[in-house]
């Protein structure tokens, strides 16, 4: 795709938690409107690039164009003025506070006659939290939760959406509605970013996946282009089993 179409542009990428390096100069591109699936092994840099384009851990070097603007190194809450959200793992609501309240938070920096409308419009999209309106955050079940985190970022107005590991503790259902809701966002036209440890579900509804291992992108293409045995050769040995008997063939 033409690079006028990136909304979200990564070069050289290199990032970490203080003298920590975890993101070892990840490239690469999010299209307007697309929902890539970032996957690899535990450790391999998938949350923290998320992290790293919120603004949340020590950026090292390299760019993060947005919409043809460096913000590599901005703040979280000037990444979330320029139009990215971020969902993060876990429960991140107030547990004391109604459904209608947590959404009212949500969008507490937003001064304009368009608020009420928002919060329609993402009652609209998740008719379950219409229906619990009234109901404290943590009396939901962790589905409903989930789906509550999605509006609440929904409601900052993103252009990009941020999820990370959204299927953590669910129930096989409430992943599936979960899912559901992400790609009725994605029809509605928001692009998507997200780190999944379900893999199998994460390649049914995205429309990339990219696989990370050791902070670098090792693979990039659609879920159609590679199998669940060949992504668990990546996991394990970040090559597919083809690529090694060729290489060991060339060192013979």
């Amino acid at each position: 795709m033409a690079a006028e179409h990136n909304i979200l542009s990564m070069r050289d990428l290199r990032a970490g938690y203080a003298t920590l390096d975890i993101l070892n100069g990840v490239t690469l591109d999010i299209p307007q409107g697309e929902f890539v699936a970032l996957m690899g092994p535990n450790g391999a840099g998938k949350s923290t690039l998320l992290k790293t384009i919120f603004g949340m851990t020590t950026f090292k070097g390299g760019c993060i164009e947005w919409r043809g603007k460096q913000i590599a190194g901005l703040s979280s809450r000037r990444v979330l003025a320029e139009g990215i959200s971020y969902v993060p793992q876990g429960r991140c609501n107030f547990p004391l506070m109604s459904v209608q309240e947590n959404l009212e938070m949500a969008a507490y920096t937003i001064r304009d006659s368009g608020v009420k409308a928002d919060r329609d419009y993402v009652y609209d999209l998740f008719p379950a939290l219409r229906e619990r309106r009234a109901t404290l955050a943590g009396n939901m079940s962790g589905g409903e939760q989930q789906l509550l985190e999605v509006a609440m970022a929904v409601l900052q107005r993103p252009k990009v959406l941020l999820v990370d590991e959204p299927s953590v503790g669910l129930s096989p259902a409430a992943i599936g509605v979960v899912f559901r809701e992400l790609l009725r966002l994605r029809a509605e036209g928001l692009t998507i970013l997200l780190v999944e440890q379900n893999t199998r579900k994460a390649m049914e509804v995205a429309d990339r996946a990219v696989i990370l291992r050791l902070g670098e992108v090792i693979w990039d293409g659609k879920p159609s282009g590679i199998s669940h045995e060949e992504l668990g050769d990546l996991f394990l040995t970040g090559r597919l089993r083809g690529e090694a008997r060729h290489n060991e063939t060339l060192s013979d």
